[in-house]
Parts: C-alpha cells; structure tokens; sequence
C-alpha cells in the first residue's frame, strides 16, 4: 500500500477529483479567510474584507449587525434595510459609472463613509473582475447566485464613456455626430451591441441598459438575444443560456418580448408595478430597477430587428421624458441601420462558413475513396462541427429489407453505466474541432453491423425507417411531443433527445441508400432551414463519397481480376523452355536459298518453323543482335511468344506478320532508305512487322464499334485494333525472358518503345491517307534530305503500310492467293454483321457479291496502292519492280472484271 510520501500531486489531484465530497469538506472545515480571498482575486472577485459577515437567513453580505430585511421584500433581498438602500446605491452609481461598469455588483455599506472609505478597492477589484468570463460555483457568499443563473459579466467594457459625457455636455450635436459614427463601421453584432448600450446610457442619462437583437425572425420561434449580458430589466432568463454568454429572450414574455412582439415604446416610472416587469435579474444582481424606457429597432424595412432598454434615469426620479424617447428613437434609427448591416455580414460570414466546411468536405472525398467507413466518419465529424449538434448519426440500409439497416455509424455515442454497448468496431475522431467541441459524453463512433447486438442503439430508429420507407426529410424540433419518436430510446440509451434532423441518403440513381440525422443542437435550438439545407448538402456528399467508394471497389476488384488474367495470359501465352532449345538447335537458315532479301520472295515457301528461323535471321543479318547485344535465348523465346499469340484467322496471323517483316527486311537491304534511318529506327521497324497484327480477331476498326467490343470501350474508336496491337507487344516485352531491348537505357529504351509505337499505328489505313499527301509533295519536290524528325517520321510511316500491303506487288498466283485469304476473312465479319447485328454488310464483305471481287481490287489498287508505289519509285529507282508488280496484277484483275462484266451482260440478254 503506498504511503503519502509515495504519492505524486497529480496522484493526489485525481483522488480528489474523483472523491468531490470529501474535498468539499475539507475545504468547508479548513479554508480561512485568507484561502477563500486567494480564490476570489484569482478569479477576479472582489476579496472579503475582515469586517464582512455572512447571514445565511438573508443570503447576504454584511458589515454590520443590523436587522436583517423582511423576507417577503423581495426587491431587497441583499439588502439591509430600505433606509440603507437609498444611501448605498448613490455610492455604488458613482463608483461603477468611473469605472465604465454595466453590471452593477453590489457590497453593502451601512454608512457614507465607510462606502468612501473603500471605493478605490472596489474600483481595483472591479477591474480584476473583468478578467474573467463565467462565474464558478461558489457556496459561501452572494455569487453563488450569480453562477447558478450562469449570468456572465461584460466581455466587451464601455469605452470613452467620459469622453462622450463631456462631449455631450459641452457640444450635445457633434456628440450625437460622434456615437452615429462610433457605430457607422461596426459589422460585429458583439462589439455594436457593446457600443450601442454605452451610447444610449449617455445618450439620456440612463444608469444602465442593454439590446437585444431578434434572431429567428420569420420562423415560428423567434427570440431576442443579448450578445453581451449587461444590466437589464423586464426579461425572463431561460434555464439554459448560451455558449457565447448570451441571454436569450422568449417572443412576447416579459417588457422586451412585448416591445419587440407589438412594436410599441413602453417608458415606466415604476419598473415593479408593471406586470410585465420581472425582477429575476434584480434579484440576482442586487440591483433595483426604478425607471425604464424600452424602445424598439427597426431597419429600413420598419421591422424590429432588436430591442433597446435604458432604466433609471440618472438625477430625475420621475423618469425618462418624451424627450427622451424623442432622442433615443432618433439614434435608434441610426442603430437598425448598423444592426441589419450586421445581421447581413453576420449571415455571410457563416455562409462563408459552410460553403468552406462543404468545401473541404469535397476534398476528404477526393482525399479518401478507399474506405466506405472512413469516408463516411470524415462527412459525420464535418457536419456534427459545422450544425454545432451533440450527435450525428449515418445508417445503411440492407438491401435485403426495406426498413432496416446492416451498418449504423454513431458519432458521440454515450456511455451508459460505464459501459460500452457492444460493437464490432470503434473509431476514434481525429477533427481537431471535434475533439475540442464540447459533445455530450464522448466523442468515439461506434460502427455496428447487422451481425452486432444492436439493442442499446435506439437512438431514434423509428424516425430513420419512416426515413429510409419514405424518401422525405423529417424536422422534429421537440421529440418528445411527436407522436413519431418512441421516448423509450432515450431510456434505452442514456441519451436525451431533443430535436431530430433526418434526411435520406441517395446514390447516382438517386436510391435511397441510407439515412442520415443529427441530434439536439448545443445552443438548445432545433434545427433551423439553414441547418436544413447545409445537412441536405452533407446527405449528398455522402452518397456521393459511398457511391465512389463503392466505384473503388469494382475497380479494385476489376484490377484484381486483370491481374490474375495477365497471369494466366503470360503462363499460357510464352512459350516453355523445350521449345526454345528446339528451336535453337535447328540450322540458321539460308538467307540467299529462301530469297529472304529479294521483293519477289515467295510468301508461301516457308512452314511456320522455318518462319521462326528466318525472323532470328533477318535480325542476324540486319546486325541487330550485334549492336543491341540482344540474348540468342531472349530473342528465340520473343518470336516463339509473338508467333504464339497470333489467332487462327484466315488473313491476319502469323504467316502474314512474317511477311511484312520479310519485306521490310528487303526493303531495308535493297533500297537506299536505310541511309535515312538510324539503327533503333530500323530495329523499331523490323520488331513492328513482326507485332503490326498481334490478337488479331479476324474483324475490323469498324466491327469493335458497331458491337461496341471491350476493345472499342477500352481504346476508343480511333485505331482501335493497331492500339491493341501495340499493348500486345509491350505485354509480351514485358514478360520475364521477352525484353529484347532489355540492354537500353531509360532513355533509349523509350525512345525505341515510342518508335515502335508509331509504326503499328501507321498501319491504320485512315492515318495512312493523312500522311501521304505530305509523303507525296515531298517526292515530288525532288527532296533529297530526310534527316528531319518530321520527314523521318513520315518516310518510316510510308514505309510500314509499303510492306503492309506489299502482296498486291507479287507475282499473281502469290497476289490472288492472299486476296482470297483476305476475302475469306471478310466474308466472315459480313456472315456475322448479317446474322448476329443483323445489319446490311459492306459490298467487299458481302458473300452474296463475292463475284465483284475483281472490281473491289481494281478500286483498291487504284486508291491506295498505285500511288503509293509510284512515288517510291520515284524516290528510289530501286522500288520500281515494286510499282510494275502492282502494274501488271492490276491488269489481271481488269481481265478478270471484264469477263465478270461480259457474263452479267450475257445474263442479262438472256433474261
């Protein structure tokens, strides 16, 4: 057991803290006067003088034994006796007007000179005083009174009210010149209303005042607020005041509630024979109110925007005069001017507000899209912190029910018992504004599932299924006198409902998702129409913040399962290690024997073996392998993998990829363009023969987007295929054992991957139709130079449709066996646009016009490819056998046109 020498301070503290009881009692029965006045002057109080004695039975303060006052004089209650009053306040009056005071703290003196003998002490603690705002509990003299009626002295004390007097005295117009200007540029309701009571005290010598400024106007509650307590009469304080230190005040209850419900000026003589009047601030202060005059504040519309108070009349027992009211209505009007300026940029700056606070509710949804919970946890803290509310509230609904919830989110949730319901997950808020807003009990979030015991959540479920049933918002500003709301909950839960604010939660398709709602505003207000529409913006960015987390998740999952089809498609797409070495064992081959170099190169002579063979010669032989120290076994196992994902179809496979690749090579070693290009260029050119049509489906451009095919979706319409192409090819580069540019640099190695890039898009006939003009002019200009990025660019794009449609230069048995192949393959897309898109195929696809094949290649040959190889030839004399080829298969197929013609004529006659 540790003995008190083993015992911190702070140990010490906490015992105390947790056993008040007993630190009350000891302080009762040991604190002296000396401790007791340490506590006051620390907290700014008046210290108790040596002679002060306490009367429990009258409550009061004294420094004499007089006879207490009777107790049914209740507008004395601090006082000694009425003989006493008279004297005592004309010295307390002097007093507080030197130190600029409007709340009048009264210590009872039974003589003239006894109160002058201590006014310079009163005066220094009445400057300590206005250091503090709230008054804590005290038992032991009148304040407990004060703290219990959680009445706050001035924040904001009077200023150059000495000044204003002399200036009143001496020159009375540019006096009332100057308080017009004192309040022209004050936008702050707190600082004005302080300026305001300061100058219509002066103004008609009021010993006191106070305003009241009407908030709520056009609802069906409004009020009248003070923003500072100061001395006021004729008010009913309600149980509950303000935060901020305000005093609100019920519509029509009491002097000010009249004055600002009917409009009138109401001017007394005798404040406590009025019925209206109530001494609960007298009786509280030790004040006593005599004369008043209440006025109200209108603006520029005649409406009342705040009430003005000023009572007794400093030097005229009988009252305020109808000059009086003549004068301070004449301010006032000034007044209602600067109040609704005040008002106005009051309800901007919290406009200002709300739009960041919605603002940076936008950026934690762009910020979080991860978490559905996380998002849902940042939207609760923001919208609990901007609605001031003691709770917040987020309920998803379970799609397998319409009226309940599988997941229910609960900020501030209370404690009941010392216990914790239970719960499957709890967060704790990080907003440095939550976890310094004063909540109700906690400030943790419980998260429960359809799976926890939800029992102890009833915090107003019923309201949230009408909610969720119904789509419509429900704004219940007193719970328990709605039928709607169950008042068990609150038993249940420990937690007293006041007013409920619950709106729907919809996602894009505007279903309702969930249920939002937010509990008992902190001022004790319920929810107003401006909470109403900053909460429907919250209930928006949370659906808006689930539907993107739940995009996220589809994509997540989308990715999850690309990723596991690129594994797949990289195991079953390579090829095994037996084949490479099978491969690699057979001879090189014959590059002269094949005729691998020539532009009359057989494009059927090979097997698809033998193929592989001469791609890895035509790298060989071009000094590719050399200069780029690409791996023999790295370079076998790439042409094993790009022959291995060419498809089955008639035309467009790997037989005709080699082909390409084959008249590159021929070109490259027979013409004299090779001069123009640089060695990537070339190797780029070579690796895109060979990549130009990988996956292809046997369908064209404009196939994938008439069935608007994953690959249109994925690509777009432009070059859909030949992007594919291009993203196959990097695929498979990319694969372990596949990088045959895995020797370059960073640098280099984009720069070849852009090349290559380039080229398989140039095979795109509509970009081709783009560029020869441009290839075309150049020729014809006699341009000698291509060393020009542009004019290289161009040349390697010529270069790869030349070899692209290099068949129709052929021989003619070559030439009308791949146009065949290059029809059947059509016919196919026709068969299927026919009966699956059930659509009217193009004539060139169309198997029911397959004897215009002849007129289609007459029209081909003529359009793309005599002008194409005529201007090659006319760049290089070595492309001329080129352009004759094309020249003499178009002769072929003008014969085979017109004996298509003489037949259709035959039939005709016939007919």
């Amino acid at each position: 057991m540790l003995t008190m020498t083993q015992l911190s301070q702070s140990d010490v503290e906490d015992w105390f803290e947790s056993h008040k009881d007993v630190f009350a009692d000891i302080f009762l029965k040991k604190a002296d006067m000396t401790i007791v006045n340490k506590w006051l002057l620390i907290h700014g109080y008046s210290p108790i003088s040596e002679q002060t004695s306490y009367h429990p039975k009258r409550g009061s303060l004294s420094t004499d034994n007089s006879t207490p006052s009777s107790p049914n004089d209740k507008n004395d209650v601090f006082f000694d006796s009425r003989h006493h009053r008279t004297n005592s306040k004309k010295y307390l009056r002097q007093d507080f007007a030197k130190s600029k005071r409007k709340n009048i703290f009264r210590t009872c003196e039974p003589t003239m000179c006894s109160a002058e003998a201590t006014t310079e002490s009163r005066r220094n603690s009445l400057k300590e005083m206005r250091m503090f705002r709230s008054l804590p509990p005290n038992s032991i003299n009148m304040l407990s009174i004060l703290i219990q009626s959680r009445v706050r002295l001035p924040r904001y004390p009077s200023k150059d009210i000495d000044m204003k007097k002399d200036l009143r005295m001496n020159n009375e117009r540019e006096f009332f010149l100057e308080i017009v200007k004192d309040i022209s540029n004050d936008l702050d309701l707190r600082s004005l209303s302080q300026k305001i009571v300061a100058n219509i005290s002066v103004l008609v010598d009021g010993d006191a005042g106070s305003i009241f400024v009407v908030e709520g106007r056009g609802t069906a509650k409004p009020s009248l607020v003070s923003k500072l307590f100061d001395l006021h009469s004729g008010t009913h304080i309600l149980p509950t005041s303000m935060e901020d230190g305000s005093i609100t005040v019920p519509w029509g209850k009491g002097i000010i509630g009249h004055v600002a419900e009917t409009g009138d000026t109401v001017s007394l003589t005798d404040a406590s024979q009025d019925a209206r009047y109530n001494d609960e601030v007298d009786r509280i202060t030790g004040y006593r109110t005599d004369t008043l005059l209440c006025m109200p504040i209108r603006n520029a519309d005649d409406e009342v925007v705040a009430v003005a108070q000023v009572i007794n009349k400093i030097g005229a027992p009988e009252g305020f005069s109808k000059d009086d009211e003549k004068l301070l209505g004449t301010y006032l009007t000034f007044c209602g001017i600067a109040i609704h300026n005040a008002q106005i940029f009051e309800a901007y700056s919290k406009e200002y507000e709300r739009n960041k606070a919605l603002l940076e509710v936008v950026h934690d949804l762009f910020e979080e899209q991860t978490s559905v919970d996380n998002v849902i946890l940042k939207i609760m803290q923001r919208a609990q912190s901007l609605l001031k509310c003691e709770r917040c509230s987020v309920l998803l609904r379970d799609g397998s029910s319409e009226t309940t919830f599988k997941k229910v989110f609960d900020l501030a949730y209370p404690l009941k018992n010392g216990q914790t319901c239970q719960r499957r997950r709890l967060l704790t808020p990080t907003s440095p504004d939550l976890r310094n807003s004063p909540l109700s009990r906690s400030n943790t979030v419980f998260v429960f599932t359809s799976s926890d015991s939800m029992s102890n959540y009833q915090l107003g479920n019923k309201i949230a299924e009408l909610v969720l049933v119904t789509g419509e918002t429900i704004n219940i500003a007193d719970t328990h006198q709605d039928s709607r709301f169950d008042p068990n909950c609150d038993g249940e839960s420990g937690f007293h409902t006041r007013s409920i604010l619950c709106k729907p939660i919809r996602n894009r398709d505007n279903q309702t998702i969930g249920v939002a709602q937010v509990m008992n505003r902190i001022d004790g207000h319920p929810f107003d129409e401006h909470d109403d529409q900053l909460f429907e913006a919250f209930t928006i960015f949370c659906g808006l913040g689930i539907n993107n987390c739940l995009l996220y998740e589809e994509i997540a999952v989308a990715s999850a399962k690309q990723m596991v089809a690129l594994e797949v498609l990289s195991y079953h797409g390579t090829v095994s290690a037996e084949e490479v070495v099978k491969l690699k064992s057979r001879k090189n081959a014959d590059t002269s024997n094949w005729k691998l170099d020539t532009f009359n190169f057989n494009d059927f002579s090979l097997t698809s073996d033998d193929m592989m063979l001469a791609a890895v010669t035509i790298f060989k032989d071009l000094g590719f392998k050399r200069t780029f120290r690409i791996d023999s076994e790295v370079l076998y196992r790439w042409i094993l993998t790009v022959r291995k994902n060419y498809r089955n179809v008639a035309y467009h496979n790997w037989r005709h990829a080699f082909n390409v690749c084959q008249f590159m090579f021929a070109t490259l070693k027979k013409s004299g363009v090779r001069r123009h290009l640089s060695d990537k260029e070339s190797l780029a050119l070579v690796v895109a023969c060979l990549c130009h049509d990988l996956d292809h489906r046997g369908t064209n451009n404009a196939f994938q987007q008439k069935t608007s095919s994953a690959l249109a979706q994925l690509y777009g319409t432009k070059a859909t295929l030949e992007h594919h192409h291009f993203n196959h090819a990097v695929m498979i580069l990319n694969s372990e054992g596949h990088n045959i540019f895995g020797n370059f640099n960073s640098e280099e190695y984009s720069e070849v991957i852009n090349l290559l890039k380039e080229a398989i898009l140039s095979t795109d006939l509509s970009r081709h139709i783009q560029v020869r003009d441009k290839f075309f002019a150049m020729v014809d200009s006699g341009m000698k130079n291509w060393d020009d990025r542009e004019s290289r660019d161009i040349l390697r794009s010529i270069l790869m449709t030349t070899c692209d449609v290099a068949a129709i230069t052929k021989p003619w048995e070559i030439q009308r066996k791949v146009a065949d192949l290059v029809m059947t393959e059509f016919f196919d897309q026709g068969d299927k646009e026919r009966n699956e898109l059930k659509i009217q195929p193009q004539a060139c696809m169309d198997r029911e016009k397959q004897d215009e094949l002849p007129k289609l290649q007459l029209s081909w040959i003529d359009g793309i490819c005599l002008p194409l190889y005529k201007a090659l030839s006319n760049l290089d004399t070595s492309f001329k056998p080129l352009f004759d080829g094309v020249l003499m298969n178009r002769s072929c197929w003008e014969v085979l046109d017109a004996e298509r013609l003489a037949k259709d004529a035959a039939m005709h006659t016939e007919v």
